[in-house]
């Protein structure tokens, strides 16, 4: 399977599992909204377009910041989740790639567990296309913390050890944004060794996986965390990135 290929079906996985994505993946700190808003100059009533939503794991935030937010997600079960779940939003089923909005309708973009699923070339130009001048982009990425001893050890089991969830080199650039500052929140949840194979039986790695090679890793996965009790605390590290539309 071409990369091309390989990222469209992982990219659009999720649709398999949305009721499951729902109720086992975190939400964003407020903290990181408020910093990407600080950040973009947003104030209350700003127009923001949140693209490759999902389920509204970013859009519920958006939305409880005060600002008057559009949904954009391509996949029609992903979205029925997201508008029942956050009814206040605007919801658009459609790609990052071909944004239904007219041009510079927006004050900022924000993208959250998604950016890394797009075509960056036809995305960002549509980002582009969609801001008002001035406007702004936030990425956004919920991500494990390898400093607690639990990821540490399932790091390597997983595939994660040592990763961040983004390419340098793929990050926004010219001739569409300049980066205008990027910082990394610390959040801490509960966690079981349950809730944790569900969350992560929600993820690319594994909904694409061969099925016994999927029960086996999971299995390991329990295991493992049932070394730290039946609850434990989940610390994890969220990266925010904030970028200026270049006019």
């Amino acid at each position: 399977m071409s990369d091309i290929r390989n990222r469209s079906a992982r990219a659009r996985s999720f649709e398999t599992v949305a009721t499951d994505y729902e109720r086992h993946r975190p939400e964003y700190p407020r903290e990181a909204i408020d910093w990407a808003g600080s950040e973009l100059g947003l104030g209350a009533g700003a127009r923001v377009v949140d693209v490759g939503a999902g389920t509204g794991k970013l859009t519920r935030g958006l939305v409880a910041a005060g600002f008057s937010v559009a949904a954009v997600e391509p996949g029609a079960a992903m979205l029925d989740e997201l508008r029942t779940a956050v009814p206040e939003a605007e919801a658009f089923e459609a790609p990052a790639e071909q944004i239904p909005l007219r041009d510079e309708s927006c004050d900022a973009v924000f993208a959250a567990q998604a950016f890394h699923w797009f075509n960056r070339e036809l995305a960002l130009a549509e980002f582009q296309r969609v801001l008002r001048p001035g406007g702004g982009l936030a990425l956004v990425w919920n991500w494990w913390d390898e400093r607690d001893p639990l990821q540490a050890e399932l790091g390597p089991v997983i595939g994660y050890a040592g990763h961040v969830p983004y390419r340098e080199e793929e990050l926004p650039g010219t001739p569409w944004f300049e980066e205008v500052g990027r910082t990394v929140v610390d959040a801490v949840t509960d966690s079981s060794p349950d809730a944790l194979v569900a969350m992560l039986s929600t993820t690319s790695r594994y909904l694409l996986e061969e099925p016994a090679e999927r029960e086996r890793s999971l299995r390991e996965v329990h295991a493992i965390a049932s070394r730290y009790g039946e609850q434990f605390a989940w610390p994890q590290l969220t990266y925010v990135f904030a970028y200026r539309r270049i006019d």
